[in-house]
């Protein structure tokens, strides 16, 4: 009987001590991938890449309450960098109109502030070829102004807000240039602000905005803005390399495309952006 009851007792400790040794492994598994992505981050022989972005395009890219650059492009870059070991981020912040003037002065590495894809930036820049954001366009007014826009043909004549240096702006003045009944380009930076007010009082017809950019202008000032009519354009944002930088392209699309198999590309849409705007 004592010795049923030494074995009982025996045979009880063994299991703590088992199990204490079970937890003990993982936690030293748990904490030896952590110093390993750590490492990874901090690899000293990692080359420097400087990424040229933005600072006032909340929320994709700006700067927080504590003056740190915050938004949906700087988390998916995180991701990218944590990908890539060989490379480690750091983040030079410009007004939007000094960005590829940084990129055509070899002062960053890449470019990255929502940028479409158009035969100008073409001719000057190697784009990415995995895009990270849905951004189709559309013909957008007030709904109490009663306009019916279908298409950019139907905007001749009226005038349209876009922003200097946009995507939108480029295809405002493309159609422009092919026809002889002209759109009135009214280009204003004045922010979002004074855009709506502008199309709900007439000063302006219609812009052009994506979706989640409609979205969000009606949730931030309790606006009725609707698109009106098909996509202008159907696109995608990229980053943008100079022209030489394959290596650099290849390996960020690479980290993209795992981003996106992986389903994180869009769990971080939907937590800065409200939605799941990485797909038209």
């Amino acid at each position: 009987m004592k010795n049923n009851k030494r074995f009982k007792k025996h045979y009880i400790i063994g299991l703590l001590t088992l199990g204490s040794l079970l937890l003990a492994a993982c936690g030293n598994t748990e904490q030896s991938n952590e110093v390993k992505a750590e490492a990874a981050n901090n690899d000293p022989d990692a080359k420097e890449i400087i990424v040229g972005t933005g600072n006032a395009y909340q929320p994709f890219v700006y700067l927080d309450e504590n003056g740190q650059l915050t938004g949906y492009e700087k988390a998916v870059l995180d991701e990218v960098d944590q990908l890539l070991p060989q490379y480690k981020f750091k983040y030079e912040s410009f007004e939007f109109k000094n960005i590829l003037p940084a990129l055509d002065a070899g002062k960053v590495d890449l470019a990255a502030h929502q940028y479409e894809i158009n035969d100008e930036r073409q001719k000057k820049y190697l784009f990415g070829k995995v895009g990270y954001t849905d951004y189709t366009s559309y013909v957008v007014v007030d709904k109490a102004s009663g306009h019916d826009f279908q298409s950019l043909d139907d905007l001749a004549g009226h005038k349209v807000h876009t922003s200097t240096g946009s995507n939108f702006a480029y295809l405002l003045e493309q159609y422009n240039k092919k026809h002889d009944r002209k759109i009135d380009i009214v280009y204003g930076d004045g922010g979002n602000e004074i855009l709506v007010k502008n199309l709900q009082n007439g000063t302006v017809d219609a812009a052009l905005l994506t979706k989640y950019d409609v979205n969000k202008l009606n949730k931030q000032f309790n606006a009725n803005l609707v698109t009106s009519g098909k996509p202008v354009n159907v696109s995608k944002t990229y980053y943008l390399y100079q022209k030489n930088n394959t290596k650099l392209q290849k390996d960020i699309d690479q980290a993209l495309q795992k981003l996106i198999d992986n389903g994180k590309l869009a769990e971080l849409s939907k937590k800065i952006l409200g939605g799941d705007f990485t797909t038209s």
